[in-house]
Parts: structure tokens; sequence; C-alpha cells
């Protein structure tokens, strides 16, 4: 039974130069899994964004072609879909609604009026299904990127929904939960369930699909089953390497534990020296995004200290953080007003800060998007911006949470080549990214780090 057809979709946002999607053609059949691939912005997340009726309603723009999803043709709203077709966004932060993990679950089921017997049983159910079985009274400020993205799923699947759209579903996860998530979307096409996933991470994907269609620059250029497609080769530099030098930082006896909540981790003694490339690897929630906070200031130890020894440069930087969610960081207008912020605010002349922004611009491969407004980007490209916001700044110590998250292979090249400080440290549950980037890997786990071998 065909779930899906889509005949010659265009589209176009509104005041875009170039259609985000060109002549676009796919069908699907009930209880297939179909992974959308290409590259960062080439219109996967504007095609899931068709299939769950945001576009043309909610977006505006020029659209042309026929779009049918369960019998329903285009136009249509994403309330008349509902619960029939589940979506869970890129970033699963602005889905969220509740305080508890519970009550997020519970939301859908809720407004489908169904009884509190009945409520319960699907949250403890889809809770189950992603691994977050006795979560239910955490409060969703508290979990890490990771979970967060189960609990969105959770949700979704509480409705219990006949298509499954997901935008980015590994993207946060550690390659546990992300083998945990794909098997569970692949017992969901064997009960009818239809899913379709924008991904890049193909290596965790691509063994659990039928069929791939891969888009460039909006186009379809291969359609077909997942064993005829041959991914894109993914070359990852290596940065040399040098002898550490003095220490930057110093960590004694830290302990961290959230009001109320258990203990992240306790009793850290850790040294950061010049030179280091140092990635912070292991499981959703082990405390990583937790350590890079501490070291920026933004959370205070509940015991022992952590000292800064680096000293401020005069046109540079101490110290950035990237956040996991780029979004949280994007405050100006353009990309060009983005990266012109932290060199602005270090006082430097008119042509440095136009030197800096082109320097980085080109490095990231931003160049093209210097005049658009930041959020009308796709989501790999926001985080390069909010990279790149920091890279303009020169800081001696940069702090990055999952910095290649959303990026495709030739992007993650492309930024692992652009980074450049004193001191570099890096949440990633990339492991070939890790091998390749860093120096030293410190792996969390149940409260502990231990040092491996990159």
């Amino acid at each position: 039974m065909r779930v899906l057809a889509v005949r010659d979709l265009t589209y176009r946002y509104p005041g875009g130069k170039a259609p985000a999607l060109c002549g676009v053609s796919l069908t699907v059949q009930e209880g297939e899994m179909v992974l959308l691939a290409g590259e960062t912005g080439c219109g996967k997340s504007t095609l899931l964004s068709v299939l769950c009726g945001l576009i043309p309603g909610a977006a505006g723009g020029e659209f042309s072609g026929e779009v049918e999803v369960l019998g329903q043709r285009w136009p249509v709203s994403p309330g008349a879909l509902f619960p029939r077709v589940a979506v869970v966004f890129q970033n699963p932060t602005e889905m969220l609604l509740a305080e508890t993990v519970a009550g997020e679950v519970a939301f859908g089921p809720e407004n489908l009026g169904l009884s509190p017997r009945e409520i319960r049983s699907r949250v403890e159910k889809a809770l189950s299904e992603v691994g977050l079985s006795g979560f239910e009274s955490r409060r969703l400020e508290e979990l890490s990127g990771g979970e967060r993205q189960r609990v969105a799923l959770a949700a979704a699947l509480a409705v219990n929904p006949r298509l499954l759209l997901l935008d980015e579903p590994l993207a946060q996860l550690d390659p546990q939960a992300s083998r945990r998530v794909m098997n569970i979307l692949r017992k969901l096409t064997r009960k009818g369930i239809t899913v379709i996933l924008a991904e890049h991470r193909l290596d965790l994907a691509l063994p659990w699909v039928d069929r791939v269609c891969f888009l460039e620059e909006g186009r379809v250029i291969f359609e077909g089953p997942a064993r005829d497609f041959r991914p894109p080769e993914r070359h990852l530099p290596r940065p040399g390497t040098s002898s550490p030098g003095e220490v930057l930082i110093e960590v004694q006896g830290l302990s961290f534990s959230r009001p109320g909540g258990r203990e992240i981790f306790k009793n850290l003694h850790l040294r950061f020296r010049q030179g280091e490339r140092v990635a912070l690897c292991g499981p959703n929630g082990s405390g990583k995004t937790t350590l890079l906070h501490l070291l920026a200031g933004l959370l205070r130890p509940s015991r022992g200290r952590i000292e800064i020894r680096a000293r401020k440069g005069k046109d540079a930087l101490l110290l950035g953080l990237l956040l996991q969610d780029p979004d949280l960081m994007l405050v100006r207008e353009s990309v060009e007003a983005e990266l012109a912020f932290a060199p602005e605010n270090l006082g430097l002349s008119p042509g440095e800060i136009k030197r800096r922004v082109l320097s980085v611009a080109e490095r990231l491969g931003l160049v093209s998007f210097l005049s658009r407004v930041p959020f009308s980007l796709s989501r790999g490209q926001r985080l390069r911006v909010a990279l790149g916001a920091l890279l303009t700044g020169a800081p001696r110590i940069l702090l990055l949470d999952e910095p290649t998250t959303a990026q495709d292979a030739r992007h993650v090249a492309r930024l692992i080549s652009s980074l450049s400080a004193d001191l570099l440290l890096f949440s990633t549950h990339d492991e070939e990214v890790a091998r390749a980037l860093a120096t030293r890997v410190l792996y969390f786990r149940n409260g502990t780090v231990e040092e491996i071998r990159p």
C-alpha cells in the first residue's frame, strides 16, 4: 500500500535565490524505511517539512508539484495529519514543552483524549522502547542532548503514528544508543509503520534502511535500494602534533551533582596543556557537556576547583565555548554580523575585523551565506556559523560540544582543518573524528573518567 507520493516537487523559500527542492519525485510504501541523505543544506529537512504539512502552509514561498500523504493532497495543515503523521525535528529542544519526561511523552496522548490508564501505558511503553525507563520524573533541563533526543522520539511513538518522520535522529546519540534507535525503527516497520529519516551518520543508518534518496542542491541524484548505494568516502585530515607545553587548565578534586540529583562525577583530577587536543567520549548523560560547562564557568562545582592558568591575549578571547545547541548562540541578523561580533567586542580595527570574517568564512564554507539570516540556514550550517563566531575571536582555549553534529563528510573534514587554539577540548560520539583529531581521549562512564589511547 502506498503511503506517500511526491511528483515533480519544486519549492523556494521566501526570498530564496535558488529552489531548496527542484523536481523531486519519491514514492514510499507502507512499512518501508527510507533514508534521506546528502550534504548539509541539500534539502533533506525541507522535504521532511513538506511531508509533515509545514510547507507551504506555515512557511510560504513558491510551491509547485504534487504531494499526497495517507490519501491527503497538498496543501494540508500539520493538524490534519496528526496523529497519523508524527515528526521529530532536527533540534529536539524546540519540541519539548513539559517540565518532566513523563509529562512530555504524555502530551500527545492527552491531546488525543485517551484515558489516564491508556496514557500511562503508552508513556511506559514508549520510554521502554527508547531505553529511558525510570526517567519518568526527571526534569528535561537536566538531561543530556542525546537523552532529550530520545525523549522526543518517545513522544512521537506514544501517539502510534502510521508515518514517522525523523530529522537527524542519531545526531547526538552514542553508538550504542544509535543502534538501539535504529533497531526500534526497524521493528516499527515490521508492524506496518513507515519511517523516513534524514541522517548524516550513514555508517550507522545504512545497514537498517530499505531505500536511499540522495539529494544534491535540492535534486534527487540517487533513489533506490540501500544495497546499491555507495556513500561518499570520508577522508579526515590529521592535524600535526607538538609536545605538550605549559598547563593551561588544572582540575583538582572536581565533583558535580545537580540539586537533588545524582552525582555525575566525583573527585576528578585533570591537567590540560598547551598544544593538546582532547576528545571527551562516552555514553549520553555521562558528563561530557557538564565538564565543558564547568570549565567555561556556566556551572559551579559541587566540590573541588578549576584553575584557568592561561592569560587572555590583547587581540584574542581567553576562552570560547560552542554549545550543543548552536541556535542559542546566534543573536544577529546576518552571518557576516555574527562572525564580526567577537572581533568588534575585542575593539579591533574595521580592516582586521573584515580580514578575520572572510578568513573564517572561507575556512568553514560560509562565504556564500554572509548576507543570509542565520536562521534561514540548515542546522549544520548554523552550527558552522556559531563556531565561526568563536574562531573570529581567536580564543586561546576552545571548548566544543559535539562540533560535528549535522555535518556531512566534506564539512567534517573542513571543520577539523579550521580549528586552531592553544588548547582544544571537544565532546564527540564520532570515534573516527576522535582518532583523527585528538592527542588525548578521556572516556566518561558511571561517574568516572578514564584516559585511553586515541
